[in-house]
């Protein structure tokens, strides 16, 4: 049996095609597993170009699609598309999703992925994990996922789980290098877990959320539970769209700038047709390269990126006339 993997547009290791792949190879003696790596990208303004794939000499062919509308750009026979930007229902026969993931097909990778839990107590109007996962549960060990010295856990509110203080006992005694790369809930940081937090033998930022300016005053609040975080060791997550007023979204940023904390712009698709769009970019350029967002104010940003005047006034202009 030879089987070919379509891996569209993931920036890391696909998870599903690697347990497709140890599935197959486990079970079918003599079974081959290639694979293409698209690098299909998100962003609607980069250049994108049909990918025809010759699938004539496969016996079954994968293709996961993280980003909606990726499969569009991808064309061949037979081909079976599955993952979030493909659909909300297509999941993995439990057979597979129970194996292990076969890394080699990923051959550079050093890094270990996996879910320890998946699903979420909240309900983010811009998020899909509680339409596809459901309700917050655990669904696998550290022991399990760590193949490698440093781990990436991918869960979506790991702090939600009931017994995430053992797993955070446990990855403290394993001294496992680890993220969680999808961000941590603070608004479910506590003093107890607040400790067990700054033991672990943490790899890079803890990230967490500032969805909208409402949460501010929680946020504060649970700051005060993380003492002992130095400066810009945590980063949060700023979600952006049109329609949320431009001052929040500074304010925001201000708020964290001023408490040597690290922001990373997530803009909402639709921000790439907003009258806006060159504010959005130019912001997310300062604030997603750290060493610019620490050394840099907006305006000496703007000046080292730009040549054109017109371009850094008009950005400097909605900045300073929304502050």
């Amino acid at each position: 049996m030879k089987i070919l993997l379509i891996d569209a547009d993931s920036t890391i290791p696909n998870l599903a095609l690697m347990k497709i792949s140890a599935f197959y190879k486990s079970n079918f003696w003599g079974c081959i597993v290639d694979l293409t790596r698209l690098f299909i990208p998100y962003y609607p303004d980069r250049k994108k170009i049909v990918h025809n794939i010759n699938t004539s000499c496969y016996d079954l062919i994968f293709c996961s699609v993280i980003f909606e509308g990726s499969a569009n750009y991808v064309k061949g026979e037979n081909i079976q598309f599955g993952g979030s930007g493909f659909d909300l229902t297509t999941k993995l026969p439990e057979e597979i999703e129970n194996s292990e993931p076969d890394y080699s097909i990923y051959n550079e990778t050093k890094t270990s992925y996996g879910f320890i839990s998946r699903g979420c107590i909240r309900k983010c109007s811009f998020c899909k994990v509680h339409l596809m996962e459901g309700f917050v549960r655990q669904v696998s060990t550290v022991k399990q996922i760590s193949k490698h010295k440093t781990v990436k856990f991918l869960d979506n509110n790991f702090l939600a789980l009931p017994n995430h203080c053992d797993i955070l006992q446990e990855l403290i005694e394993l001294n496992v290098k680890h993220q969680f790369n999808q961000g941590l809930d603070i608004r479910l940081v506590t003093e107890e877990n607040s400790i067990l937090l700054s033991k672990l033998n943490y790899w890079k930022e803890y990230i967490f959320a500032f969805d909208n300016l409402d949460q501010q005053t929680i946020i504060e609040k649970q700051l005060s539970l993380l003492t002992w975080r130095k400066d810009w060791q945590f980063k949060f997550f700023v979600y952006v769209k049109p329609d949320m007023k431009l001052n929040e979204t500074i304010k925001r940023i201000e708020f964290l700038k001023e408490r040597k904390l690290l922001p990373y712009i997530m803009r909402d698709i639709s921000c790439w047709k907003s009258e806006n769009r060159e504010f959005y970019i130019d912001i997310a350029a300062w604030c997603n390269q750290v060493f610019a967002f620490k050394s840099l104010s907006f305006e000496q940003f703007l000046k080292r990126r730009h040549t054109n005047k017109d371009r850094i006034q008009t950005s400097l202009h909605k900045w300073n006339s929304n502050k």
